[in-house]
């Protein structure tokens, strides 16, 4: 085998490759050609650009369509939430306090005139209010829901009627208003969001069966009194903290709401004497202090189930999707508070009077 001068052997590979030279550089060779393949690559073809024109005109015409609402928002705390412009348009506090007052004079009126006459005032109150708060939660079915509610409503008053003031059969009511409303889901069309729609239906149910017991107040001893102090002092409470809420709204209940502390407290003085001097008014058929009670309990009611509707009222948004359950809040709002007295009427009057 030959050898070199210095007596190393030679290169077999025909010095192709000198062991001197520079190692290549594997990454900056891939990283350079794919920089070149990039550059060199084809632009998207026309169809892929026109489809993606197309898409984005859709989706700016549907974000111009919708209204900027800017979320509720308040500063620093809650006490300082203020109802930000996005909110639907409501009525004015004074006319939200008026409304459940002027219900409530028509019911005692009522009461003052009969039997038949608060029979017939009940019922006009559960069917509206079943209407109201259907279209206040957007009830799939709201038809066939409006008519289950109704006529569970119907049931519980002539139940309550015919049994001389007997709750004992409304529970019978709800239930086999229940086995209905399953029913009404499996024959329906479409069959879409059922557990709403049952949901929904349910809760017209209860709060229009609730109504009834406003009957059965008049049947139980001093019932006359009973359902006049109630009355006067869910229209006080309401009315006296729309109207202060109008002078002087901050701090607020909660964020988003149109309900503030001071409103809250000068309705639940308000209602309590209002309370007294129906009490004072009905030849003593209820002392002083079961007045009181009576209209401390009456107020907390009404003031919690108009928050309820009024925080409620915070999610929705100005625009023809929200419309017509924006127009249902104020029937709701004045009706609601004096569907959920019966109950606590006539349990409060039961141990306030014995």
């Amino acid at each position: 085998m030959p050898v070199t001068d210095d007596g190393t052997e030679p290169s077999t590979d025909g010095g192709a490759a000198d062991r001197s030279s520079p190692a290549v550089d594997v990454h900056a060779r891939d990283w350079a050609r794919t920089r070149t393949s990039d550059a060199t690559a084809p632009p998207p073809p026309a169809e892929a650009a026109a489809v993606e024109a197309v898409a984005a005109a859709a989706v700016a015409e549907v974000r111009s369509a919708e209204p900027d609402v800017p979320p509720s928002s308040y500063d620093a705390s809650p006490k300082a939430a203020v109802r930000v412009p996005g909110a639907p348009r409501r009525a004015p506090l004074v006319v939200q306090g008026l409304l459940p007052a002027l219900a409530a004079a028509l019911l005692a009126a009522a009461a003052v005139g009969g039997e038949w006459p608060l029979t017939a005032a009940v019922v006009a109150l559960q069917v509206a209010l079943v209407l109201a708060v259907l279209a206040v939660l957007g009830a799939p079915a709201a038809r066939g829901a409006a008519v289950v509610a109704v006529a569970a409503a119907l049931a519980a008053d002539v139940v309550v009627v015919l049994d001389d003031g007997a709750v004992d059969r409304l529970s019978g009511v709800v239930g086999l208003a229940l086995v209905v409303s399953l029913l009404h889901q499996l024959v329906r069309s479409g069959r879409s969001r059922v557990t709403e729609s049952l949901a929904d239906t349910l809760l017209a149910v209860v709060v229009s069966v609730a109504a009834a017991c406003l009957l059965a107040v008049r049947h139980t001893d001093g019932g006359d009194a009973l359902l006049l102090a109630a009355l006067a002092t869910a229209a006080g409470t309401l009315l006296a903290g729309r109207l202060t809420d109008r002078l002087l709204l901050r701090p607020v209940l909660a964020v988003g709401a149109t309900r503030g502390w001071p409103g809250l407290l000068v309705g639940l003085l308000a209602g309590l004497a209002a309370a007294v001097l129906v009490a004072d008014l009905t030849a003593g058929e209820l002392s002083p202090s079961a007045a009181a009670l009576l209209g401390l309990v009456v107020a907390v009611a009404a003031v919690t189930a108009d928050l309820a509707v009024d925080l409620g009222a915070a999610e929705l948004r100005p625009g023809r999707r929200d419309a017509r359950r924006a127009a249902a809040l104020q029937p709701t709002a004045a009706l609601l508070p004096l569907a959920v007295l019966g109950p606590l009427v006539l349990l409060a009057g039961r141990l306030v009077l014995s």
